[in-house]
Formats: C-alpha cells, structure tokens, sequence
C-alpha cells in the first residue's frame, strides 16, 4: 500500500517523549515476544511486539514496556519499496495524526539502534532495523551490508523451509519475499553492489527462480524475474525463455500470460532484440482475445479485452490487418453491451450503520473485505429522489420557496437555486437543488457510518498490496490497459487514507473511464472543434450529448449520481473543483471527497461482481 504524505504540520507523528537508551535495550531481553516465532515478517514481529507491550499495562513505563512498544512501532512502518523515493511510509493517517516513520527516529534514537543490529538473532527484525539506521545515515556503509544479509537471510530460511511470513507463507517468491529481495536490490543498487552481499544476493535471487518455475508458481516467477531484469541479476535470454515456455503453458489463464508475455518482451528488449520482443508483444495482446473469446465474445468483458487488444497491438509493426479482424469482433461485442449490464444495484438494511460495515468486513478474506466494501451501499433510484425532494418541498414549504445561493471558500456565488414555485410549480432546477442537499446528508451518514469503519478494519486486519487492487484495476473492463497503474495507485491512496492524492488521481480517470464505456458500447465520446481538431468531450458533454447509452450501460441510478457528485453545480462538482485546484487540504479529506473516491472504487468493481470468484481466485496467486 501507498502512504506517504508529507511530514507537515497536519500530521503528526507518535509522540515518544524520550529516547529509548541503550541502557533499556540492555536491561531487556529484546527478542523474547518473538524467539519462539518461526515468523521474519515485520507485521507479525509488530504484532507480537504490540502484544507483549500491552501486557506491561498500559501506565507501565519499565524499560520493556517502552523497548517493546518501540520496535512494534518500527516495524508496522509501512514497507513499499515499489516506491523508490521514498520506501517507508506511516501505517496509518488519520484525524491530523499518522504512524512512525524513518525520520522520526534520526539522532539519538537511530545511533542507540545502530548499536542494537549486530546482536538481533531474527534476520526480519535485523533487516528492518539495519534498514532504518541506513536510511536515516547513508555514510554507515556497514548498516547497508547489514541489512542486504538480513534480508537475503529471512528469504532463503523460507525457500529452506525453516522460516514463515505472514499467514505462514513459505513462499519465498510471495508478498513479503519479493519486498525484501526488491529492497536488497535497491540498497545493493545504491551502495555499488559490494561482494560478499552482492553475490549472495544473486544467487539467492536465482535459486528463488527456480524455485517459482519448478512449483509452476507464475506469480512467484514474476515477482522474482522482474527483480533479476529491473537490477541486471540474471541473464535476460535465460528469462526470456522461461517466461516464454511458462506463458505458452496450456494450464495458464490468459490473465496470466499476458503478464509472463510482456516480462518476456522486456526481457528481449534489455537484449535489444528489437523482432523478439514485438513478437512477445503481440502474442501478450493476443491473450485479450481468448480472454473475450472465453466470455462468449459478447458484452462489455469481451469487448473491454478487445479494446485491449487493439490498443496494445497499435503500437507493433505489421499488425494492421489483425487489428482490422479485431475491429469487426469488436463491433459484434459491444452490440450487447447494453442488454448485458442494464441497471446494477444492491439493498442492505441501513440501521447501525458502524456495525453493519464491520460486519460486513471483518474475519472475511480479502477479496470479500474488497467485495464487501465495494457494495456497503448503492446508487438510489433518481425517481426516488426526486419523490423524496417534493415531499421535502411539501414538508418545508418556506425553505424550499426561497431562493439560495451557494458560496465558495472566498465568498463566491458558485450556484444559485431559485426556489419552489409558491403556488406549488415544480421547477428542475430547484428540485434537482433539493436533491442534492438530501444527497449531501446521505452521504455525511454513509462516509462515518460505514465506508470509514470499513476501510480502517480492512487497512488494520488484511495484508493489503497494491499487487491487489492492482488485479482489480486490470480486470475491470471500465479500466483500459494503458490507466491500470494509475488507478492502481488512486486506490493504493484511498486505501491508505491519503484522500489528497485519491481524489486528485481518480477523479480525472473516472472521466477518461465514462469515455472507454461508451466506446465499448460503440459510441465515440468525442467532438469536431471548429478548428478542425478532434476533442475528447469533458465529463459535462457527456451527460449531456451520451447521457442515453451512458444509461444503458450503467443505468440511471448510477448516471445520475454521477452527475450530482462530480458535475452538478449545487453539489460538490467534484471534477470542476479537481480540475481547476478549488479544494484545500481540509476539503479533501471531507465526506464528499471521501464518498467520491470510494464511489469510483465501487463503480470499477460493479462489473466485476458477477465474476468476484474469479477475482478472490487470481488474488489468492499474488
């Protein structure tokens, strides 16, 4: 997961009133909670950590107490070397405060841990507080070194099976291992690939190759291969080959080669192998195709692949007559479309909202958890709102005859409602101003009552990676291929809590989405300026100009949410606030903001419902 928000004012950190000495460390015995653990992970070092903490009481202030409460917090800092800038980041960020950080611990703490490493037996524990100190002083070249071994040494006790990660995952390849190699890597990288660390991590990251390939592990073979291409560790022919021989594999989904095809092709590429690696390229493209042939070649999956295929071959030589045939397959797919997705939407009972989201989520897997909080709640029936607003308008008759007006931060008038007719005239544009201010109480109930509890559960009890949300990204055919990242890294935010960068990524990919749905539905979302040019429409024109097939796709429920939350200018108007830098830091971190983020989440998983088994399956290979 994504979170790292600047170390500003706003957010503080945990608050240790002193350094923890090294006379504590001494006094203690430091890995007592978690000698009897087979476990190298740093989360379940944290948890046990926290729990032998809180058994000191919560007002003791010994030396354990704070020894242990100290390293629980060091190693929940959230890990993500995906992020080269920077690779550790605050478990949690919330209400001003956030978790620990590397740079917290500069100073007198860093140096008291320094000379703590040598004596660490756990090579997870060892690696991670190596790691910190190396971070916090790059001119501790032995720290380094420290923590390349540690490391290397909690993967290769896992790949001998002597040692665990989280979940008693003996994969070596998995979540954690991959991390911990991608991290070496980085820090040998960094520090110029010094012997006997650097050979060490070479042929370990060999031997854990092997290892994915003889367990027919795809994922495995990906995570470890990535790493061996992205830091020259390996011979690109050899991977190459074998991410060929795998990718061809009768067995394996097409989701799953067209992964093993394209790391293929980068590998031919880093041999500048210009004709293998095309030709890697497009057979990648060509698992979009049996994907869709494999849906029936009708609706909006297959035609979601199509376009992928089309899109990916567009860039390779000599592929024009297949994007041609895949054209006309595509024409025959999206003629379905419509009939296939209708009007989605879902019912819960709405009393004690905290406890209906914690039900809803907790000591399920994760991919029910994603499911779950992905339908906490649903569109309503715009019929039903406009129902509701005259009652309101019939129960309030005063307020809802005068005329309002509503302001920005700078005092403004950024919209006006004239009000309900006196004699009782129905007017859209009051009536949709009515509606809106009835939506903006639903969702100041939804965001506390039930989408927060249920993110903060999920963020604190599941082992939550980007590599996750990332599959649901891919596989959502509201997502095209070339956006997967982006909104990969929109939900890593949301997730995380960082509603700035949500908001500010998936907003503007929630409208390049509306355009790829109505292409899928055979519809082209663009229009002839008068200079000639071809313009993509914005998000207004297309509820304006496609609101029709936008509403055959999605339905009116979702449509007309849509149109409240991010365009109609007596609500949020989201996207014009976005898109023209209106929010504050406070604004974004709001209830419309957050319900907003979490909608997009919602509206890419809805297709995917019918086929979450499917998901929870290729969730559970990562």
């Amino acid at each position: 997961m994504a979170l790292e928000p600047e170390n500003s004012n706003d957010d503080k950190p945990p608050q240790h009133a002193n350094t923890v000495t090294g006379e504590e460390f001494a006094a203690v015995d430091v890995e007592a909670p978690i000698r009897a653990s087979h476990k190298v992970d740093c989360w379940s070092l944290g948890n046990l950590y926290r729990t032998a903490a809180s058994e000191q009481g919560q007002n003791d202030k010994s030396a354990a107490t704070r020894v242990f409460g100290l390293l629980s917090d060091i190693l929940n800092i959230q890990f993500k070397p995906e992020d080269r800038s920077e690779p550790y980041g605050p478990w949690f960020v919330m209400d001003g405060r956030r978790g620990l950080i590397p740079a917290d611990l500069r100073g007198d703490q860093s140096a008291v841990i320094c000379g703590l490493v040598p004596t660490i037996q756990n090579s997870g524990l060892r690696a991670r507080l190596a790691d910190i100190v190396w971070i916090n002083d790059r001119s501790l070249a032995v720290m380094a070194s420290h923590a390349i071994d540690a490391y290397c040494e909690s993967v290769q006790l896992v790949l001998d099976n002597e040692a665990q990660f989280f979940n008693a995952d003996r994969t070596p390849s998995g979540h954690d291992g991959r991390k911990m190699l991608h991290r070496a890597c980085q820090i040998a990288n960094a520090t110029g690939w010094k012997d006997p660390q650097a050979s060490r991590l070479k042929a370990l990251l060999c031997a854990v190759i092997q290892d994915a390939l003889q367990r027919r592990d795809h994922q495995g073979f990906l995570n470890a291969a990535d790493i061996a291409l992205q830091y020259a560790t390996e011979d690109p022919a050899r991977i190459a080959a074998n991410a060929e021989t795998f990718a061809a594999s009768a067995d394996l989904r097409p989701h799953w080669s067209h992964d093993l095809w394209n790391l293929a092709a980068r590998a031919h590429a880093a041999l500048h192998n210009q004709e293998d690696r095309d030709r890697c390229l497009v057979s990648a493209a060509e698992s979009h195709v049996t994907i869709a042939d494999a849906a029936g070649g009708e609706g909006i999956v297959a035609a979601g692949a199509i376009m992928d295929a089309i899109y990916e071959l567009r860039h390779l030589p000599n592929t024009r007559n297949r994007r041609r045939e895949l054209e006309e397959k595509l024409r025959r797919a999206q003629a379905s479309v419509r009939d296939e997705m209708g009007v989605i939407s879902t019912q819960f009972d709405l009393t004690d909202y905290i406890e209906h989201a914690r039900e809803r989520v907790s000591g399920v897997s994760l991919p029910q958890a994603l499911g779950q909080f992905a339908d906490l709640t649903a569109s309503p029936d715009p019929d039903e709102l406009r129902e509701q607003a005259r009652r309101l308008a019939d129960e309030n008759p005063l307020s809802s005859i005068m005329p309002t007006a509503m302001l920005d931060e700078d005092g403004k008038v950024v919209a006006k409602s004239p009000g309900m007719h006196p004699d009782g005239t129905e007017s859209d544009i009051a009536l949709h101003h009515l509606i809106a201010r009835h939506e903006n109480l639903r969702r100041q109930a939804a965001v506390p009552g039930l989408i927060e509890p249920a993110r903060r559960l999920i963020w604190s009890q599941q082992s939550l990676h980007p590599h996750h949300l990332h599959l649901i990204a891919a596989m959502t055919p509201f997502v095209p291929v070339d956006r997967a990242h982006v909104v990969t890294t929109g939900f890593s935010r949301l997730f995380g809590g960082d509603f700035v960068s949500a908001l500010h990524i998936l907003v503007p990919q929630l409208e390049h989405s509306l355009r790829h749905i109505l292409k899928q539905a055979g519809v082209e979302p663009s229009a002839i300026l008068s200079d000639m040019t071809q313009g993509s429409r914005t998000l207004s024109v297309m509820l304006d100009k496609e609101r029709a097939p936008l509403e055959e796709v999605l339905g009116p429920d979702l449509v007309f949410e849509i149109e409240n939350l991010f365009d109609f200018r007596g609500g949020p108007a989201i996207r014009h606030r976005v898109a023209h830098g209106l929010l504050s830091a406070a604004e974004c971190n709001s209830t419309d903001s957050i319900y907003a983020c979490w909608f997009i989440f919602r509206l890419f998983c809805l297709p995917l419902f019918p086929h979450w088994d499917e998901v929870a399956k290729r969730m559970d290979q990562l």
